[in-house]
């Protein structure tokens, strides 16, 4: 009885820890996003296909930059309380098919209007109001 009662407070503990981590999150700062190189793998969790090659850099001072469907994009960003915000943003202005587009619309205007920064390490999701956008970690930039 003694032992059941400890590990039921165990399991208790260790949910109130994991559920107080994902509601809270953990705190990212600039450092742990500058320097890398992410290339966008989904979108509200549908796979980008991976012939469109959008991408996201994170340098020094916070610029960022990278191919947002068939279009390059620059600017530099903010981070405030785990949330990422590009303004201003500049791109290219090419027309672009219409799968391209739709991936597009989502990198610009996520980052555009700021989104909640999940960094897992190999793995970036930008929740924005609209748009999820999930990265991998590609490597370091040069």
């Amino acid at each position: 009885m003694k032992t059941t009662l400890v590990m039921k407070t165990t399991i208790a503990a260790a949910t109130a820890l994991l559920l107080s981590a994902c509601s809270g999150g953990l705190k990212v700062v600039e450092s742990d996003l500058q320097h890398h190189h992410w290339n966008l793998t989904a979108i509200n969790g549908v796979a980008v296909d991976p012939e469109i090659k959008s991408d996201l850099e994170i340098a020094e001072h916070f610029t960022i930059n990278g191919m947002a469907g068939c279009n390059r994009f620059f600017g530099s960003a903010t981070l405030e309380q785990n949330r990422l915000k590009a303004d201003p943003l500049a791109s290219t202005k090419m027309a672009c098919d219409p799968v391209a587009q739709k991936v597009e619309t989502a990198v610009l205007q996520t980052l555009g209007e700021g989104a909640t920064v999940n960094n897992q390490g190999q793995q970036l999701e930008l929740v924005g109001e609209q748009y999820t956008l999930t990265y991998q970690l590609a490597d370091w930039m040069k």
